[in-house]
């Protein structure tokens, strides 16, 4: 055990080097087939000089995904399971609480789509970004220099029209994309959020749960960072688990209570 001395006079040893934060990749999968598996073998090249550890959450698959992951034995992976499916919301939320009692303070959890849509290979410079001071760094398709491939005009039109409705109800400096789902956390601030609301921290089961996260972050304090993201929307293995009906009137409930105030924290 190392002792500090406070008298004026006491000698200054050197301090050990600051270890690098670890980073824990949190995979929310529903029947993803063999895109998942695919995913996390590429998590070695993108990130050579990263410890990190990928969990993935199984919301109660009812394909052979996961038997696919477990036959690839790709170094790193812990697969958690829900028996039944209970929405991004929750899968995300059983994600950082896995990842929160395994992490330091200021080490990293990062979020990704399971469908090979989001490249591992920005991670890296989204560490940095959180190394700088920032508390949430998300890759944002509203960017300078972003793309979007694939994605047809409908889709395109809606997600444009969220973001501006967001950002015009609920605005959070430096964000622009509210709903995307990659995006990289410092440890200390999920904890921080989970300690403020407890339970309730994630209430939204599909997709509106990532502006609800960006929402509650941003009334604890957290500060932002935005990347531009290329999203390969065109190598998107599995059919698209949106019910665009039921996520835009959630997103419009999320809205009202946004800008009314009913994200205090729990009494």
């Amino acid at each position: 055990m190392t002792t500090t001395s406070t008298h004026p006079h006491a000698a200054v040893t050197p301090t050990a080097e600051v270890q690098s934060p670890r980073l824990f990749i949190v995979l929310p999968a529903f029947n993803e087939g063999a895109a998942l598996s695919q995913l996390t073998a590429s998590f070695g090249p993108a990130l050579p000089h990263c410890s990190f550890q990928i969990l993935v959450v199984d919301d109660g698959s009812t394909d052979d995904s996961m038997s696919i992951l477990e036959a690839a034995r790709v170094p790193r992976v812990d697969i958690i399971r829900h028996p039944q499916n209970r929405g991004l919301g929750e899968a995300v939320k059983t994600g950082f609480l896995v990842a929160l009692e395994r992490a330091n303070p200021n080490d990293i959890i990062a979020v990704m789509d399971s469908d090979g849509t989001h490249s591992p290979y920005l991670i890296d410079r989204m560490i940095q970004l959180i190394k700088e001071g920032n508390d949430v760094v998300v890759a944002s398709r509203y960017r300078y220099g972003s793309q979007v491939v694939g994605l047809d005009w409908f889709r395109t039109l809606l997600s444009h029209g969220s973001s501006w409705v967001f950002r015009i109800t609920n605005p959070i400096f430096n964000i622009k994309d509210y709903t995307c789902g990659f995006r990289l956390y410092r440890a200390s601030i999920l904890q921080k959020a989970f300690q403020t609301y407890g339970d309730r921290f994630i209430t939204e089961a599909g997709f509106a749960c990532m502006a609800e996260i960006i929402m509650k972050l941003n009334r604890v304090g957290a500060l932002f960072c935005e990347v531009p993201m290329i999203l390969r929307y065109d190598q998107k293995v599995s059919t698209s688990k949106i019910k665009i009906a039921r996520t835009i009137l959630r997103s419009l409930n999320l809205v009202r209570r946004g800008t009314t105030g009913a994200y205090r924290q729990q009494s």
